[in-house]
């Protein structure tokens, strides 16, 4: 159509635009598009006529669509209807063209300008992510270079340092060499004219040159001097906190600054009158108890028979009080106990053993000793189970933790019942030397107290295992020790091993039903650390065995086979293999045990205290023994094949032992005694019960030169005689017990001349009985 009407001639155009049949025509096709009429021939010549009746002036593009139906925008539009009449090929655009096109060349150029800007945006965002890269792999660059560089100069000053410390060491080095060497020397030196000294008289002793009145052995002749004043407090206050109270007295008199020293409160917080019992008297306990009543602690008045109701008025002015043992104390009663418990309120420790007090005692300390954590009531004969009913309903003994009641056979099963129910937090229980306790009084305790720790019925026959079974239910068992028990077995243990794997103490002696199984029962316990089975006689190598190759095996530490009489060197094998941290071992008449395993003891380094009594252990053993150094106490009594080269082979090797058992060693004479004493100086406990063949020489060797022996036993030593404590009594100023029975000759007159400087002598000149072997 736009082609036929292009090439019109103007009147024709000018007629068209003037009968306005280009807006007829969009008004016709507007009512046909948005009409759609089922006859559109009709709808086209009913408008018209519509027209031609009203005139062009009421043409609208619209007129002929309902209201209802009538377009928010044109369907044609005039660039289409321009584009179908083409009335004038150079008609001029209209503003709307005009400013459809202006709008888009404006997006158009927008667009150029921000695509433009992208691209240089991410360049100029490239190029400055390319200058910060290179600026950071030069910085890196200049740091590695810096490091570099101070490290280099850092060699140079340590490799300049390590030469100056290299020269300084030397010269440290070599001056220290002299120093000590010096100190060697002088040391040396010393030593030499030490065992010159000795040596020499050694030479005099046996020459048989009269040393009664030589009484310079072992003591300087120099300048006088207090080396104790020129050291510092602290450590002379350490000093002489190892000095009694009788001695401590005594060190106040020396001169005033030992006198400033002993005042020092440290030493006065602990009291122990126990150590002088015999001579401590009211007058003397008052003043001591007042010097030291504001910071004394613990107290100590065990065993001391001239005390009365003054000290205890005084004790109970001492308001810090926490340790208190009066056990044994005659002068204690339910008065005196009263007056103590209303003034120290605040103590912790309270022993009563032993002592005369009844229910009223016990009623006064639950009244007034709320804080009380350990009790011990043992062989209190008076008290009743209704003083257990007030322990445990009053004030105090809520926070008990240890309860020790040995030997109170006068207690029933409903004391102990009303016991547990007041003190439920009781950990530690002590029944020992209880030969009537039985089950019913076990399960009374345990049936409360459910944080049992630590429980001893020592001394009781009756207990089956159901008490023990009882006692397993409670996990936290750590200590078990019962002795002398014919009816527990294997199944006590059995439940004791499946529930107690915290058990750490094993205390079965003389529990002839044990056998290999409860040691086989108890590889579960880890932490077992102490097991004593002594006299259980069914114990095999099999049984010690299950324990050392359990997991506490190496965590042992005390093992006790004495009597053991099944257990031999296959035992000793196992024992030497697992238990590296064993410190005590008792094989007491194991006699399946031989040299060969003996010599395995030898071996196992941590041991520190080996027992062999009636062994098989002869001079190759002995020997063997001292290739352990670390030995502190040994004990070889009835070890009938000991003669005086074994000891002086295992003395060499053990200088640093301090407690010696010889008894009953009958082939040892004075010549072994004599290597003995050069040796070992160190000996605290001696004892040479038995050893017939000894004689004064013997003694006068170990008086010139052990001086710090404190207990001695030459019982039976049939050839000792009133020389010999002459001796004693010169060179062994510490010497507080000494057994001198059945030695017939010594006189009653020297023993009791002796006694005056030996706290205990026991002495008796009876004939020796025939168990000695004479």
């Amino acid at each position: 159509m736009s082609g036929s009407l292009r090439g019109l001639d103007p009147e024709t155009k000018k007629y068209l635009r003037a009968n306005r049949v280009p807006d007829v025509y969009e008004a016709l096709l507007t009512g046909l598009v948005v009409m759609c009429p089922a006859d559109p021939k009709k709808f086209i010549l009913d408008n018209l006529r519509y027209i031609r009746q009203n005139g062009f002036g009421v043409i609208e593009w619209d007129m002929f669509v309902e209201p209802h139906m009538r377009p928010n925008y044109r369907p044609n539009t005039e660039t289409i209807l321009d584009l179908i009449f083409n009335f004038d090929e150079n008609a001029q655009p209209t503003p709307e063209m005009y400013e459809r096109a202006y709008s888009h060349y404006n997006t158009t150029l927008k667009l150029l300008c921000f695509n433009a800007w992208m691209q240089y945006h991410l360049r100029k965002k490239r190029q400055r992510e390319e200058h910060e890269r290179k600026m950071e792999k030069a910085l890196i660059h200049y740091k590695h270079r810096m490091m570099r560089i101070h490290l280099h100069v850092w060699i140079q000053w340590v490799k300049f340092r390590k030469g100056r410390q290299a020269m300084a060491f030397n010269k440290i080095q070599h001056v220290y060499h002299v120093s000590i060497g010096r100190v060697i020397f002088v040391a040396w030196h010393n030593t030499t004219l030490d065992a010159k000294k000795t040596r020499e008289y050694f030479e005099r002793l046996e020459r048989g040159e009269n040393m009664d009145d030589d009484d310079l052995f072992g003591k300087g002749s120099g300048e006088a001097r207090d080396d104790i004043s020129l050291l510092p407090r602290k450590v002379a206050v350490k000093i002489f906190s190892y000095v009694d109270i009788a001695d401590l007295a005594r060190c106040a008199c020396v001169c005033r600054s030992w006198k400033v020293i002993t005042q020092a409160n440290s030493l006065w917080s602990t009291l122990d009158l126990s150590r002088v019992r015999n001579r401590i008297t009211d007058k003397v306990a008052k003043r001591l108890l007042n010097k030291c009543r504001p910071y004394l602690v613990h107290l100590n008045v065990r065993c001391c028979p001239n005390l009365t109701k003054t000290t205890f008025v005084s004790i109970s002015e001492c308001r810090n009080i926490q340790d208190l043992n009066l056990s044994e104390c005659p002068g204690l009663t339910d008065e005196t106990l009263k007056i103590v418990a209303e003034g120290c309120t605040i103590v912790l420790y309270l022993n009563l053993s032993h002592t005369q007090i009844t229910d009223a005692a016990l009623r006064t300390i639950a009244k007034n000793c709320i804080n009380i954590q350990y009790l011990s009531l043992a062989f209190c004969k008076k008290f009743t189970d209704r003083g257990l009913y007030y322990l445990s309903t009053g004030k105090g003994c809520k926070k008990l933790l240890y309860l020790d009641l040995s030997a109170c056979m006068q207690i029933t099963p409903e004391g102990f019942k009303k016991a547990a129910e007041g003190c439920s937090n009781i950990h530690s229980l002590m029944l020992n030397e209880f030969n009537t306790l039985n089950d019913s009084c076990v399960l009374a305790m345990t049936e409360h107290c459910h944080k049992l720790k630590y429980v001893s019925f020592l001394g009781s026959p009756y207990l089956t295992d159901e008490s023990f079974k009882a006692l397993g239910n409670h996990k936290k068992l750590q200590t078990i020790k019962i002795d002398a028990n014919q009816k527990i077995t294997d199944a006590s243990f059995k439940h004791i091993g499946k529930l107690c794997s915290d058990l750490k103490h094993l205390y079965l002696v003389d529990c002839q039903r044990i056998t290999d199984m409860t040691l086989k029962s108890l590889i579960s316990c880890r932490n077992l650390t102490v097991i004593n089975l002594a006299d259980c006689v069914r114990i095999t190598d099999t049984g010690v065995r299950y324990i050392v190759d359990a997991p506490c095996g190496p965590k042992l530490q005390e093992f006790n086979l004495t009597n053991c009489i099944r257990v031999g060197d296959i035992a000793i094998v196992n024992i030497h293999k697992r238990c590296h941290n064993l410190s005590y071992l008792s094989l007491c008449f194991c006699e399946h045990i031989s040299e060969a395993g003996i010599e395995l003891l030898g071996q196992t380094h941590s041991l520190t205290s080996l027992d062999l009594s009636g062994c098989n252990c002869g001079d190759q053993g002995l020997s063997a023994l001292g290739n352990n150094p670390r030995f502190r106490e040994v004990t070889l009594s009835e070890c009938l094949n000991i003669t005086d080269l074994g000891l002086q082979k295992f003395a060499q090797q053990c200088p640093d032992i301090e407690r010696l058992d010889l008894s009953h060693c009958q082939q040892l004479t004075d010549g072994a005694i004599k290597n003995l004493a050069f040796c070992c100086r160190m000996l605290n406990v001696l004892n040479l019960s038995g050893c017939k063949l000894l004689t004064d020489l013997s003694v006068q060797y170990l008086s010139g030169v052990c001086h710090y022996l404190i207990e001695v036993d030459l019982t039976a030593c049939i050839l000792i005689s009133d020389k010999a404590l002459k001796y004693l009594r010169k060179g062994c100023k510490n010497l507080t017990c000494l057994y001198i029975l059945y030695c017939k000759n010594i006189t009653k007159h020297s023993a009791q001349k002796l006694m005056k400087h030996v706290d205990t002598v026991h002495y008796n000149n009876d004939d020796v009985p025939s168990y000695f072997g004479y």
